[in-house]
């Protein structure tokens, strides 16, 4: 293939890469500095070239087609290729720059990493920085993202990997809901007190609390079920009822008194915060400088109360 033709191809490739990511033509173009327009034109001259429809157009939406879809991986990959190639040659590989698309955990990264994003900025000035925040488990290949930082366990993939922090999951409930209560004295007590659930757990609606070798699992009674963990907290400081919470996210109330422990000795099983790159030879310098600095902002689990009460 001529040069020309070349550089084409990877254009168009690039062109449909971010409307299959997007689903949007208009959010493509802006992205991408483009007309929408000239985005449909490259993809339709691209899905003639290979003799197939990558996506499915209507008036309302976009969608990829089967063939779309494994396209659309295989573009990913060449262009990640690309763009390592050209870190190697350029000098991205020194200081770095360039755009930067990075996924965080909402709430963990709103309290933990926001906050230290303006050093951040000050440091590497030639950044482009994009943050996400959402608890989807991202592509970050398909979506086209440099990083994600990931809380919990990780499944086999071929993401490089490094584990940034701990994070504690204890039980917590405000003074005004034990007060005038028989406090749990064992995790069996738990089953007449009224929960917060987190949703998201992998157990159900049954909490695993350890203490040293220790194990036991608690089938709970919810009364407030809720895939965000700031819901929970904030019923769990008005009293209505036992929340299993991570310290990150209550420590600052521990530490006023608005929640206390509840079965101090057992807590359930920690988790990894992980910030996880898609694998490369070369890995750009930007990836580089946001990961080794938010292994120093979470080093020593800065969320950890000082003083932690118990029931």
């Amino acid at each position: 293939m001529a040069r020309l033709e070349m550089r084409d191809r990877l254009e168009d490739m690039l062109c449909f890469s971010v409307v299959a990511r997007t689903l949007s033509f208009a959010v493509a173009a802006r992205e991408l500095g483009t007309s929408a327009s000239t985005l449909s034109r490259r993809i339709a001259r691209l899905e003639q070239v290979l003799g197939t429809a990558l996506l499915r157009r209507t008036t309302r939406r976009v969608a990829l087609t089967e063939a779309g879809g494994v396209y659309l991986e295989r573009c990913a990959d060449v262009l990640h290729r690309v763009e390592e190639a050209d870190a190697l040659v350029s000098g991205l590989g020194g200081e770095p720059k360039g755009r930067l698309r990075v996924a965080l955990p909402n709430l963990f990264g709103q309290l933990h990493v926001a906050p230290h994003v303006p050093e951040f900025l000050r440091r590497h000035p030639r950044i482009d920085l994009e943050l996400s925040f959402t608890d989807r488990y991202v592509d970050l290949v398909r979506e086209g993202f440099d990083v994600a930082v990931r809380i919990g366990s990780l499944p086999d993939s071929s993401l490089v990997v490094r584990r940034l922090a701990t994070v504690r999951r204890i039980l917590v409930a405000s003074p005004r809901y034990l007060q005038g209560r028989r406090a749990p004295t064992k995790p069996a007590d738990l089953g007449p007190h009224p929960s917060l659930h987190f949703s998201h757990f992998t157990d159900g609606e049954v909490w695993t609390l350890c203490n040293g070798e220790a194990r036991e699992s608690v089938r709970v009674r919810p009364v407030l079920r809720s895939d965000n963990a700031e819901a929970l907290r904030l019923a769990a400081v008005e009293g209505s009822g036992v929340a299993a919470l991570a310290t990150f996210l209550v420590g600052a109330d521990l530490e006023a008194g608005r929640l206390v422990r509840v079965l101090a000795e057992w807590a359930l099983p920690e988790v990894g915060v992980f910030a996880v790159h898609p694998p490369g030879r070369w890995i750009p310098s930007k990836t580089r400088a946001f990961v080794g600095l938010a292994a120093k902002w979470l080093a020593g689990e800065p969320w950890e109360p000082k003083r932690v009460r118990a029931r």
